[in-house]
């Protein structure tokens, strides 16, 4: 791979945020079912949610064992690719389980919005460390572009406790999926879907590439993104789903917490295991041609920013 160009954290920049794990501090897929449950308490939505989370479990062990069978794990990137293309399917079977089981139907936006609130006043979601001064801050620029691209099953939700939290974003800037109805302002019908205006569903770390170069078309071939290609992009993530687009971004942000979270964890293990070099982001001209670097959080990332800043001046 041929190395990049040095990237100038001053100049215009394209930031891509996952949510679950990087923007919060912790996966916010529990909290989303606790609005289910809490608006149907007469229904099983916590027995339903057990089934589903235990058969994702069996078939995402089952599909390890056979695809890489004693832990032998790939060593290449080009073999990871395929490692968790392969894996898909079982995200798709999972993603069938949960529509099938209904448990968000009969959600609304307003339970929506009143359930994130409730979350983000009671700390069940928390945003992580310097978000909401890293997006006040990105948003005042003018020429930075922001998107959030998450497998997240519902971007109203997502938007939701942004709001709540006092850190609003354009909803257009949120790519996630969608529970069937919401986007028309119905009662939904509880199945997991693309947003109702995008064509594919976000279940993936290919999917989540892909959204990733729709985002860095220009802005007349784009459907969300209001920056052309020649704004590069800096992409922040925490789980194994993200490393695709960690790798293709002009620079990749793990979030890692101390001591790591599972999925960080898993994340920086892949990244070792492909032979990637992943320094502090203060370190980050250590970084190899790839140019993943690791933060604890925003306030982090927006120091490391205005360090670069000071010393073009």
């Amino acid at each position: 791979m041929a190395a990049r160009p040095p990237l100038d954290p001053s100049q215009p920049t394209h930031w891509i945020l996952d949510w679950d794990g990087t923007i919060t501090r912790r996966d916010s897929l529990d909290a989303l079912v606790s609005i289910a449950a809490s608006s149907k308490p007469n229904s099983p939505v916590l027995e339903e949610w057990k089934r589903v989370s235990e058969a994702y479990m069996s078939d995402y062990i089952a599909a390890m064992e056979k695809l890489a069978p004693g832990g032998k794990l790939p060593r290449t990137v080009q073999d990871e690719k395929k490692l968790l293309q392969a894996l898909a399917s079982v995200e798709q079977a999972s993603l069938d389980r949960v529509s099938e089981s209904q448990i968000f139907a009969g959600l609304t936006r307003k339970l929506l919005d009143e359930g994130a609130k409730s979350l983000i006043d009671s700390k069940k979601v928390e945003m992580r460390n310097g978000f909401a001064q890293f997006l006040k801050l990105r948003q005042s620029r003018g020429h930075d572009g922001l998107d959030l691209l998450s497998v997240n099953w519902s971007r109203h939700f997502i938007s939701s406790c942004l709001r709540a939290a006092g850190a609003p974003v354009e909803k257009g800037a949120i790519n996630a999926n969608e529970l069937g109805g919401i986007e028309r302002d119905l009662v939904s019908n509880g199945k997991i879907s693309p947003e109702e205006d995008a064509e594919m569903l976000i279940i993936s770390s290919g999917d989540k590439l892909e959204h990733m170069a729709r985002l860095r078309k220009p802005a007349c071939e784009s459907r969300n993104s209001s920056l052309d290609s020649s704004r590069p992009i800096v992409y922040i993530g925490d789980s194994w789903t993200d490393i695709e687009c960690l790798l293709e971004a002009d620079l990749g942000i793990c979030i890692r917490d101390e001591p790591l979270g599972s999925s960080q964890r898993k994340l920086a293990e892949r990244l070792q295991s492909l032979g990637i070099h992943c320094p502090h982001l203060h370190d980050w001209k250590k970084a190899d041609e790839r140019q993943v670097v690791w933060a604890r959080n925003f306030t982090e990332i927006q120091a490391w920013m205005e360090a670069q800043q000071a010393r073009k001046v």
